[in-house]
């Protein structure tokens, strides 16, 4: 009967000890909501693929706390009913801390409001616009530089070029049509005039040919000296292609999307010339050498080099960050690792060093970078070349 009862005894304290042995070994699961599939699909394959690169090096180096991290990835396929119905999935399962994605602005309203409704972290690489930072939101945190920062940013670009009168042709999603009219608001308080088209264009458009048509004997009879092209993605090369196309040979101003590695490739000699505020990554190699990101960039395009053969680029650096703003956010965590333990750590980041610059959080202001996190950039003979205006950096 003893023999029996020890050996009852031994089994328990042996399965207690797989138990502990398990939960200390329990991954930190982290949702992914991205648009692998359409129109934006080798962007956020670069995303992807960047954020498992940082997720096998950190569980390599032992994960976090012991834990390693694990990423649970849905394709929304540039649906927003898609995205949410990804969004409602990751809430429902406990074990998934936070959310990263979407990617595009025009899928985000619906899966912060969810994030807000469910209490869980909502990490968004696209820049926020009005109306959600409006909303005032707890639960959404923003990577990129916002509408904002970008378009004052440009502004300073402009005003150091000279330029005197601007046209603006803006995609027609909230965050492209935030970008224009926040450029003319701070350009016209420089002195500019600015006039934005009221011809747009959607995401998914392949020629824009017949709206720049019908811009052409405006940007004549006002003597328009720049063009600017509020958008993002596809859409930004194309833009530049055909405006070259139709004869229009004034200087084109981009989005800090314009730092996507395929833009040159897709727009080719139309790109020639093109200037843009920019995030670091795209131009890592030429920041100053007592910048505190090109040691962290550097190290990141030779990890990503040996893995993938290309250089990395701004989205990358994105994913990059990304892990690590939460991975930072998980060893600060005193106690319980919770949704709202990692929320609440996340909020309270602090001068946090990434590929894009240092990120700041607080509980008034959920866009982590700033405008001194931006460089101007040059497109010519077909490379990303920095440059700099005395005073405006």
């Amino acid at each position: 009967m003893k023999k029996i009862s020890l050996i009852f005894m031994i089994i328990f304290i042996m399965m207690i000890w797989v138990s502990l042995g398990y939960a200390a070994k329990a991954p930190y699961k982290i949702g992914v909501n991205l648009e692998l599939t359409g129109p934006w699909a080798e962007i956020t394959k670069t995303l992807k693929n960047a954020m498992i690169l940082e997720v096998e090096r950190i569980n390599k180096a032992g994960g976090i706390n012991g834990r390693p991290l694990e990423l649970i990835f849905e394709d929304n396929g540039f649906d927003v009913g898609r995205a949410a119905a990804n969004m409602t999935k990751f809430t429902k399962d406990k074990e998934i801390l936070l959310v990263i994605g979407p990617f595009e602005d025009n899928l985000q309203a619906t899966t912060r409001a969810i994030a807000e409704r469910e209490k869980i972290t909502n990490i968004i690489i696209c820049p926020s616009n009005p109306m959600v930072r409006d909303l005032k939101q707890q639960w959404a945190f923003n990577i990129a530089q916002n509408d904002i920062i970008v378009s004052q940013k440009l502004v300073d670009l402009s005003i150091a070029r000279k330029y005197k009168k601007a046209l603006v042709f803006p995609a027609a999603h909230p965050l492209a049509l935030s970008l224009a009219d926040y450029y003319k608001k701070f350009a016209e308080e420089k002195g500019m005039k600015v006039i934005i088209s009221q011809e747009t264009h959607k995401p998914t458009d392949i020629d824009m040919t017949p709206q720049l048509t019908k811009l052409k004997p405006i940007i004549e009879k006002e003597k328009v000296d720049v063009f600017y092209a509020a958008t993002s993605g596809p859409p930004g090369p194309i833009v530049c292609k055909n405006l070259r196309a139709l004869g229009i040979k004034i200087p084109i101003l981009g989005t800090h999307a314009f730092g996507f590695g395929f833009i040159i490739a897709l727009g080719g000699e139309a790109m020639e010339g093109v200037e843009f505020p920019s995030a670091k990554p795209v131009v890592f190699d030429q920041l100053d050498e007592n910048d505190p990101v090109k040691p962290i960039n550097i190290d990141f395009d030779k990890r990503w080099k040996e893995r993938y053969g290309t250089p990395s680029d701004q989205i990358a650096g994105y994913g990059h960050d990304t892990i690590g703003l939460i991975s930072d956010s998980l060893k600060r965590i005193k106690g319980k690792v919770t949704r709202s333990s990692l929320r609440d750590a996340l909020e309270n980041t602090k001068e946090f060093k990434g590929t894009h610059g240092i990120y700041q959080f607080s509980p008034t202001e959920h866009d982590g970078l700033k405008k001194k996190d931006l460089v101007f950039v040059r497109i010519e003979g077909g490379k990303f070349k920095r440059i700099k205006f005395p005073g405006m950096e």
